[in-house]
């Protein structure tokens, strides 16, 4: 197992209007999902709340190098904590965090929460986040929730960071380029596969390295017109990497 699913049960407590009954609630879901009909969206955003959830690490769990929280689909500020310890804040800086909370962990239960707060200019998160392992910031859902599945992810070797693109143009043809970043965390014979329109590639690993690159020839791509979009037209890259995965949406746009 290389990922463990923390979508429910997550207990919903208010923290500001305490009349507000508890309730249980799985993700991805608004917390409109749980709470009374009489509460609005805007009521529910205006309020503070607390989401619990528990779960178990066994000693097999506990020898993997690193336990990465990998959180996304929140639109709100939120703080996070393990055990409680604040290890970092949702801030909309990203669209999906991802954090080693090993340190913060222990064999048998845990507990993890998240605490949808007014924003404090004091963030928890800094420069802790390099570029390699920052993903685009996304919008998910107006209202307050998690719109993805919350999960652990376990990471024997090698930890998958940001997947980029880059497309060169050239006598009517195309070539992209994908450059993915890692950490490795326990060096060993691991490589990555990178697939992109019907072709695979495998990349073998160099611990001494921070990143790595694939070149794709495309000698009929499909072009994309930003002024009349096709979902047809886009492609889609999937980069696999030590049980962990990433997809990006590329639209090949000739240059002028």
């Amino acid at each position: 197992m290389t990922q463990l699913s923390l979508a429910g049960l997550w207990q919903v407590s208010p923290l500001t209007d305490l009349s507000i009954p508890q309730d249980d609630i799985t993700f991805p879901a608004p917390l409109s999902a749980v709470l009374p009909a009489e509460l609005s969206e805007e009521i529910i955003a205006q309020q503070e709340w607390h989401l619990m959830h528990d779960f178990e690490l066994d000693e097999a769990l506990m020898l993997y190098p690193a336990i990465d929280l990998v959180l996304s689909g929140i639109d709100y500020h939120a703080e996070v904590r393990i055990n409680g310890v604040a290890v970092f804040d949702c801030d909309g800086s990203q669209s999906t965090y991802r954090k080693d909370i090993k340190p913060y962990v222990n064999r048998g239960g845990n507990r993890v929460e998240i605490l949808f707060l007014e924003e404090d200019e004091d963030l928890l998160l800094g420069d802790e986040w390099g570029d390699e392992f920052v993903d685009p910031i996304e919008s998910f859902d107006s209202r307050m929730g998690i719109w993805r599945e919350p999960y652990l992810q376990f990471v024997p070797h090698v930890r998958l960071g940001k997947v980029e693109t880059e497309q060169i143009w050239h006598h009517g043809g195309c070539e992209l380029l994908v450059t993915f970043g890692f950490e490795t965390l326990k060096p060993d014979l691991v490589s990555a596969s990178v697939k992109f329109d019907g072709m695979t590639y495998y990349v073998p690993i160099d611990v001494r390295a921070s990143q790595a690159s694939v070149l794709f020839q495309v000698d009929a791509p499909k072009r994309y017109d930003p002024n009349n979009p096709d979902q047809d037209a886009l492609y889609q890259v999937d980069v696999e990497l030590d049980g962990q995965s990433s997809s990006v949406t590329v639209a090949l746009v000739e240059s002028d």
